[in-house]
């Protein structure tokens, strides 16, 4: 199994994202009580007439200007643990019952739900948002042929 570790430069807070789980030390006990754990998933695709190489060193511009959203992938949910977890590195699996509902298709629509996503696909762009990381909006990961995980934050900044 792959992984990818980086550190928030704001707090130093650890997002770990692997091609079967994530562990964000972002959520909280006290951040479920306001409904603040959240987390959205979408697949990308690469844009017609576009080309990018996941294993080059792309800028926040070629990223966010040759993918766009695949509308058959997109999840949603607020973390909440069970009585007794906590969330010092808890790992939620994307192929694993966690104890909570996955909802799909858009956030206004709150019939579609799943208690299982499924690992993150090989040879696919994913977009992470709403992961409480207030200087980095947007994580995009690609899961390479070998399962390896290479990410790309998207920061608050003039790129």
């Amino acid at each position: 199994m792959a992984r990818e570790r980086i550190e928030t430069a704001c707090g130093g807070k650890k997002v770990e994202i692997t091609n079967q789980y994530i562990i964000n030390e972002n959520w909280s006990r006290q951040n479920e009580r306001t409904w603040a754990n959240s987390i959205t998933i979408n697949r990308m695709k690469v844009r017609q007439d576009s080309a990018i190489n996941p294993f080059s060193d792309l800028s926040q511009s070629e990223i966010l200007s040759k993918l766009e959203e695949d509308t058959a992938f997109m999840y949603f949910t607020n973390i909440r643990l069970k009585t007794g977890e906590s969330y010092d590195n808890k790992k939620i699996f994307f192929d694993q019952d966690n104890g909570f509902y996955w909802g799909s298709k858009s956030r206004f629509n709150s019939s579609d739900t799943v208690k299982k996503i499924g690992n993150l696909q090989k040879n696919n762009w994913y977009k992470f948002s709403d992961l409480g990381t207030i200087e980095v909006p947007y994580i995009f990961v690609y899961v390479d042929s070998t399962n390896n995980v290479h990410r790309f934050d998207v920061w608050h900044a003039n790129y």
